[in-house]
Parts: structure tokens; C-alpha cells; sequence
């Protein structure tokens, strides 16, 4: 099935940049991050059209809001599955790390029983190294 299938929208070059942005990204990013993107890549896009185009996919599953520790919502493809991240403190650049980090899933800490986690990771960037 097609992603605007899922969206229940017609399909608009706007929201296929969009949603090419999200899925191309190493990591989770911001809406002001992905209006940045699409511009560099000499697309005109409205930052209210990007926040429209995010809750739509966000209402379609297509991609999943992850807010890190400083709070900023930012937005990665849905089809990622279970990952951790990575976020650089000097440039602040989130990255996705596919291998988890720990094993805790279905198991007991304490006699509290573990659902799901939640890891991210702090440092610098091989970018900013």
C-alpha cells in the first residue's frame, strides 16, 4: 500500500519531499529542520504547510514523534522500528542507533515489569570530533 493511501489524501509533490526529508534522515528531526532541508534542496515549502504535512502523517502512521530529553518534538519514519539515539551536544544533531542497548523488554527490574525503553545517548558527533 502506498503511503498516500495510508494518508487517505491525494497525493501532492509538497508532501512526497516531505516525507522523502523524513525517510532519508539519520535521525529524528524537527520541523524547523525539515522546512531547513527542503529549502536547501530549492524546494518552496511554507513552515505552515510542513507542520500540516507532519500532522497528517502523524495521523496516518506513516511517522512517529520522538521527544528527547530537551523537549523538542521531532519526527522520523514509522517503519524504523524499535532504535535508540544519539545526540550530539556540541551541534546538536540527533542520529539514530539501530542496535539496542539493552535487553530489558518483557523482563521485571525491581518487580516492575518492563513494557518498553526509551534510551538516548549523549556526546559528541564523529562530525564534530
Amino acid at each position: 500500500m502506498s503511503d498516500n493511501k495510508k494518508i487517505g489524501q491525494r497525493r501532492t509533490h509538497q508532501r512526497e519531499i516531505l516525507v522523502e526529508i523524513i525517510k532519508k534522515s539519520v535521525g529524528p528531526l524537527s520541523v524547523n529542520e525539515i522546512h531547513e532541508l527542503a529549502e536547501k534542496a530549492g524546494h518552496k515549502i511554507g513552515i505552515a504547510t510542513v507542520y500540516r504535512t507532519i500532522k497528517l502523517l502523524l495521523e496516518s502512521k506513516i511517522i512517529e514523534s520522538v521527544t528527547l530529553p530537551d523537549g523538542q518534538a521531532r519526527y522520523e519514519a514509522a517503519e524504523l522500528g524499535h532504535h535508540h539515539h544519539f545526540h550530539c551536544s556540541s551541534c546538536g544533531k540527533v542520529i539514530d542507533i539501530d542496535n539496542c542497548c539493552m535487553h530489558l523488554h518483557d523482563k521485571e527490574v525491581e518487580g516492575h515489569l518492563i513494557e518498553s525503553h526509551e534510551i538516548t545517548l549523549f556526546g559528541i558527533c564523529k562530525g564534530c570530533r
